[in-house]
């Protein structure tokens, strides 16, 4: 009985044992795949790394000098040379292909007087493409500098842009009656007189011809504006709430009278008041009218020495009768103010 539990109890004795063999073999099996997995995910990842790093590497030490900035292509109506451009754009040697901004350039050459508008343009891998627009002259204005009075250039959106003029520039039309004062490059004249330099703008593109037959343009103070100082008119912003609000005196180099008007300055106004001229030539009494008047849609003239027109009026063909005047002797400029020299 001993012997058979001695020999029942070696029998358990060897079962334990028998389970730590096939168990202790299994545990060591998953720790070895588990270690061989981690050590293929770190390879990879080792791998993977070295890859990224080679390919910044490439990257700055071969793609990256091919993208830097070599050509900048200029095309270009303003006055500056390319070397202007090139410092005027901000851009400098070293900068990548990638890196620079389209639109911060535009807006710092943008930023002269002479360039109206400019378009910047990246070209892949190593050029950048700029092009240009200039301000082009629509007339003169006087301005006061250092205590005297210079021209200066004003385009089509008001823009001043230019200080003093050239010869060729003298033959620009003045535009008088606004206190510009000391006008800064760049600077913007008031809104309501800007109308007056888009149409001499236009009337130069459309009609080169009547637009050198224009002179000066005098801006008139309109509903009784006057500025602070020795009631000069003024074009200030409180001058005129519109355009067509603005009165002018419009002279013309093929005759001292002046023409008092309101509204755009355009091709038909040019020729229908050298058509009312040549009528009033013809018979005989242009010589003594200091001034015509186109605002109320008939011509009014007024006679030197009258109180009121003399005589009677005066027919244009296809156009409105042109009646005595009824205007005081005394009003208006001077005759002959205003004709452009030459």
């Amino acid at each position: 009985m001993s012997s058979a539990e001695s020999s029942f109890g070696g029998a358990e004795s060897s079962y334990p044992g028998a389970d730590s063999a096939y168990g202790g073999g299994a545990l060591r099996e998953a720790a070895v795949g588990h270690k061989r997995s981690a050590g293929r995910w770190l390879r990879i990842l080792l791998a993977v790394l070295m890859g990224v790093t080679a390919v910044v590497l490439a990257a700055r030490f071969v793609a990256e000098p091919l993208l830097s900035i070599r050509h900048v292509a200029v095309h270009s109506d303003v006055p500056l040379s390319d070397d202007e451009v090139l410092a005027l754009s901000g851009i400098h040697n070293g900068d990548h292909w990638y890196s620079i901004s389209e639109l911060a350039i535009q807006k710092r050459l943008e930023s002269s007087p002479l360039v109206r508008r400019a378009n910047v343009q990246r070209v892949f891998p190593d050029t950048v493409r700029v092009t240009l627009w200039g301000r082009q002259p629509a007339a003169l204005v006087l301005a006061a500098q250092d205590g005297r009075t210079v021209p200066v250039l004003v385009d089509e959106e008001g823009v001043v842009y230019r200080v003093g003029a050239t010869g060729a520039d003298l033959d620009l039309p003045v535009v008088s009656g606004i206190t510009a004062g000391s006008v800064a490059l760049g600077a913007a004249l008031p809104t309501p007189v800007r109308a007056v330099f888009a149409d001499l703008r236009s009337l130069r593109d459309r009609a080169p011809d009547l637009y050198a037959l224009v002179s000066e343009v005098r801006i008139t103070a309109s509903a009784g504006a006057q500025s602070a100082s020795g009631g000069a008119q003024s074009a200030s912003a409180g001058a005129a709430g519109f355009p067509q609000d603005l009165e002018l005196l419009v002279y013309l180099t093929s005759a001292r009278v002046p023409i008092r008007t309101r509204g755009a300055l355009d091709e038909s106004f040019v020729k229908y008041a050298l058509m009312v001229i040549d009528l009033l030539s013809r018979q005989g009494v242009l010589r003594d009218i200091q001034e015509l008047d186109f605002r109320s849609g008939d011509v009014v003239y007024r006679r030197a020495g009258h109180a009121n027109g003399g005589g009677s009026g005066a027919t244009a063909p296809d156009g409105p009768a042109v009646p005595a005047a009824a205007s005081p002797a005394g009003d208006g400029p001077a005759p002959g103010a205003g004709a452009k020299g030459g």
